[in-house]
């Protein structure tokens, strides 16, 4: 087995490589699919914002006569690649860079011209390794890799506007996650916050439907060729974020109404509020679908009280007949439009200015 040595590289070392032909790809290793023009600008921005990336596998042959090293790409020719077209002006910053979209290497600014240039990957030098050395490691490699969860999946497959809108709102409306704890940052190292952001989306989008990955997927890949909603729905996502946050924060960050936490809780209560403010299609809610009126949240102590009355219902606190089938649907499976169509009304009603149990 051939030696592996970890060392560091600046990009400026790669294009100096590059130009002088002592580093060049190997396609036989060439690994997964080719990068779509979003992936690598976001790739780009990884690098101009300092952000880590995976380290680069290079196999460097000695020829003992000439005493001249050849280097071979074996894992990271697409990022390789990728730094390269950038540098020669071949690839433009899009919005997926954000305040970066537009530039092009020759028309960054000088100190970020440096920050790229200067920026240091990890190399796995392999020693005069063999084709079978190199395979080897590939899959001691991926022996170890955790398989990817759906959202994971999604992630990768997906590079659409789309996928782009979750995943910027999952990070933007991060006190979801940090401060209520909707998702726990266990389940953020998976991406399962874009995951629920993009549930949140959905029933903006089509209102309360039948949940699971599945739908998610599905909702995925409708709109991942073009998503001309995206503005309008990142503005009405804003404005039912803004009012949990200024409305309810007290209420979601102290006792006793930890149970509206939960995923599937929350995610009622979010499509309650979506209604009263913005306003979402019936879904498969039906003819169960509540008409928005102007009473919703006009009493803003009242709603208070109801949703406190709703997490006790869920801890088993209280009991109540008229909310047994409420309670029994929290708790079999929530992401079927069985469930939904219980629970949302209840959540509608939390709105009202009426006491849910007088």
């Amino acid at each position: 087995m051939a030696n592996a040595i970890l060392e560091q590289y600046r990009i400026s070392d790669f294009l100096q490589w590059f130009k002088e032909k002592a580093l060049v790809p190997n396609p036989y290793f060439q690994r997964g699919s080719v990068w779509v023009p979003a992936a690598r600008v976001f790739f780009i921005d990884t690098i101009l914002r300092r952000l880590p990336i995976p380290k680069v596998y290079m196999r460097t042959k000695i020829d003992l006569t000439t005493k001249k090293s050849v280097r071979e790409i074996v894992d990271g020719q697409q990022r390789l690649r990728t730094i390269v077209d950038f540098s020669e002006d071949k690839l433009a910053l899009t919005k997926r860079a954000g305040d970066f979209s537009g530039l092009k290497y020759s028309t960054l600014p000088d100190d970020l011209k440096e920050t790229f240039l200067t920026y240091a990957i990890g190399v796995e030098q392999l020693i005069n390794a063999s084709d079978g050395d190199v395979l080897e490691i590939f899959s001691r490699l991926n022996s170890y890799n955790v398989t990817l969860n759906a959202a994971e999946q999604r992630h990768a497959e997906f590079q659409g506007d789309f996928k782009w809108a979750i995943h910027r709102a999952a990070r933007e409306w991060s006190v979801l996650w940090e401060k209520y704890n909707v998702v726990s940052t266990r389940e953020r190292v998976r991406m399962l916050d874009d995951s629920f952001m993009a549930e949140m989306f959905g029933v903006l989008l089509d209102g309360v439907t039948d949940g699971g990955q599945a739908k998610i997927y599905k909702l995925y890949k409708r709109n991942d060729k073009g998503f001309p909603l995206e503005r309008a729905t990142q503005e009405k996502l804003d404005r039912v974020c803004r009012f949990i946050v200024g409305n309810l924060d007290e209420l979601l960050t102290q006792p006793p109404t930890d149970a509206l936490h939960g995923q599937p809780h929350f995610l009622m209560l979010f499509a309650a509020i979506a209604h009263g403010l913005v306003g979402i299609p019936a879904g498969q809610i039906d003819e169960g679908m509540p008409e928005r009126n102007e009473a919703f949240f006009s009493d803003p102590a009242q709603t208070r009280e109801n949703l406190r009355v709703i997490a006790q219902l869920l801890d088993g606190e209280i009991e109540n007949p008229s909310f047994a089938s409420f309670v029994a649907a929290s708790r079999a499976t929530t992401q079927r439009i069985a469930s939904r169509r219980v629970r949302f009304p209840v959540y509608w009603q939390a709105f009202q200015p009426s006491p849910l149990i007088s």
